[in-house]
């Protein structure tokens, strides 16, 4: 009677777990069906008959119809780097160069991206274009010299970028919803015919440098040597100045001590002048024979004889 009594009980059981099973696989249906997730990252674009209706962008849980009223489209958000390929262009002074740039882009506009690309398996290639008419137009508008060269000053590669960053990020943006946030040039390299050209400039410019400081050098030697020659010019001024100051004073003293003398003994002072006379005539090898009442002899003659 015990086992007749627990097996309607039993029986219930099982149709009330089946129904909780059978309510709970609904439930897990109903749940995918209309329960989106949004990571950190992404975003989701619903759209409602193929028409986009909204777009989530906050990190959680949201909700949308099932499938196929609505559907979620998960769109990646995080900044992605794509390198482009190899691109032979013409720089400004008709040389040939092969440029590789590469991009850090991201979704900025996930509605305007999916309409653009669909997929981003396809953005690469719109931005591959979109970096390669930009780098052809902006290098065509700089000398090579602004790649490369041996004088910094020279270098223009940051302004290339930002010329090709401002060529290049609008344009994503209205046209593919992307926001470019860098654009750099990774790899630049010359055809086999250029390279020889290329030397010939860095010689070139060498050479310039080495004739302006060689120009510079010759300037300053000049101006030293000028600097020189008026400080020599101006010292030797004083000294013929100073010269003559003492040459005039002494002759002054010897005028004065002449005088002096003069008036002292003026016959001694002839007498003297007058051997002075005969020393500066002869010589060691000069014979002269004087009578003795000629001068300056006649100074030695007794004044009292008649």
């Amino acid at each position: 009677m015990a086992d007749t009594i627990n097996e309607p009980h039993a029986m219930s059981m099982q149709r009330w777990l089946r129904a909780a099973l059978g309510i709970g696989a609904l439930l897990a249906m109903v749940l995918s069906a209309t329960a989106v997730v949004v990571r950190e990252g992404t975003a989701v674009l619903i759209t409602r008959f193929g028409e986009p209706t909204r777009t989530a962008t906050t990190a959680g849980l949201h909700w949308k119809f099932p499938w196929p009223i609505d559907e979620a489209i998960t769109v990646d958000m995080r900044r992605r780097v794509y390198e482009t390929g190899q691109t032979e262009m013409l720089t400004h002074d008709k040389k040939n160069v092969i440029a590789r740039t590469f991009v850090i882009w991201r979704v900025d506009d996930p509605l305007a991206f999916v309409q653009a690309v669909g997929v981003d398996r396809g953005a690469e290639g719109k931005l591959d274009g979109l970096l390669t008419n930009a780098a052809i137009s902006t290098l065509g508008g700089h000398d090579l010299s602004a790649l490369v060269s041996t004088n910094p000053q020279n270098l223009q590669v940051g302004r290339i970028e930002t010329e090709l960053l401002a060529a290049t990020a609008p344009l994503a943006a209205t046209s593919y919803g992307v926001r470019i946030e860098q654009v750099r040039i990774q790899r630049l390299a010359l055809p086999a015919d250029n390279v020889a050209a290329v030397f010939d400039q860095m010689r070139a410019e060498r050479r310039q440098f080495a004739a302006r400081f060689e120009a510079e050098g010759a300037l300053a030697a000049g101006r030293i040597r000028s600097e020189a020659d008026l400080r020599a010019a101006r010292i030797r001024a004083r000294g013929a100045e100073e010269t003559a100051r003492i040459k005039g004073e002494t002759a002054a003293q010897v005028a004065r001590t002449y005088a002096d003398a003069h008036k002292l003994d003026p016959e001694l002072y002839r007498f003297t002048r007058s051997l002075e006379s005969l020393v500066k005539m002869t010589n060691g090898q000069t014979s002269m024979i004087l009578r003795t009442d000629a001068e300056p002899f006649s100074f030695l003659q007794s004044r009292d004889r008649p």
